[in-house]
């Protein structure tokens, strides 16, 4: 066996390292990326972006703009995303549910899975013609701002739960008791009534329940929320009507994926 060649090779990690990051900055930005707007995100030189840019356009995994302006993801990252997105059960067996609560309710549902300190929300449910919310499918959210995202705190183990903890703590530094006071409570309501609320969190006018969900067979801690406009779900509706319908629909989700949610 040779050893030499069974070393890895950290030149190949490292660009393979870069490469991803800039993935990452450019699926989440708002628009297409320059190469130089790129660079200064990523923390690269001008030519290490471009070269590594260009590698990954050659790959199919983004795609120049047809003015050479900028990049955006192309076809090969957007399938790895629709065949991940689409080999998660969750999402099909909670779809429905979402759904008839979208339009009985006529506010917007939504699934998430906790990524680090975000939510990443890959399905959207509302009521065709209702109020438009920011959060669309693939949007990233602070864990901290939103009802799913401190439903999904109160779900980690004590470790994991820790780790997110310390971060945002530096994240706040000076506002970190007001931040932890909101954590704690919401998971105090998870334990007394099932879900959370968050009103004024993510935005003044957006009122919202959450709860967590962990798959059973991966371990994975996901949330569902509901969410609606001030003026379109009033705090008495969303603790009395809206977090018993979403307390019912996680169970109805668990029964049909053969478990039950975890207390």
């Amino acid at each position: 066996m040779n050893a030499k060649a069974d070393k890895p090779d950290r030149s190949v990690a490292t660009s393979l390292r870069k490469a991803l990051a800039i993935l990452e900055e450019v699926a989440d930005a708002d628009g297409p990326l320059t190469g130089q707007q790129i660079a200064v995100q990523v923390g690269l030189s001008r030519s290490t972006a471009s070269r590594l840019a260009l590698d990954l356009c050659e790959l199919g995994y983004l795609a120049p703009l047809s003015n050479g302006q900028g990049f955006e993801l192309g076809t090969a990252a957007l399938r790895l995303g629709l065949r991940k997105f689409s080999s998660i059960d969750i999402r099909r067996v909670a779809a429905p549910f979402m759904r008839t609560i979208s339009d009985d309710t006529g506010l917007m549902v939504d699934l998430a899975l906790a990524h680090g300190d975000e939510m990443l929300y890959f399905e959207v449910s509302r009521k065709s013609g209702s109020v438009v919310l920011a959060t669309e499918l693939g949007s990233r959210m602070p864990i901290e701002k939103t009802a799913g995202g401190l439903a999904a705190i109160s779900a980690f183990m004590p470790l994991e739960r820790e780790q997110v903890l310390a971060r945002l703590k530096m994240k706040y530094g000076a506002d970190w008791p007001q931040v932890e006071a909101r954590i704690q409570r919401a998971m105090e309501e998870i334990a007394t009534y099932g879900f959370c609320t968050a009103i004024g969190t993510w935005r003044p006018d957006v009122s919202a329940v959450g709860l967590p969900f962990i798959d059973p067979r991966t371990g994975r801690t996901f949330s569902f929320s509901c969410s609606g406009i001030g003026y379109t779900i009033e705090e008495d509706r969303l603790r009395k009507e809206i977090g018993p319908r979403m307390v019912e629909l996680v169970h109805n989700v668990a029964s049909a994926m053969g478990t039950a949610p975890r207390p």
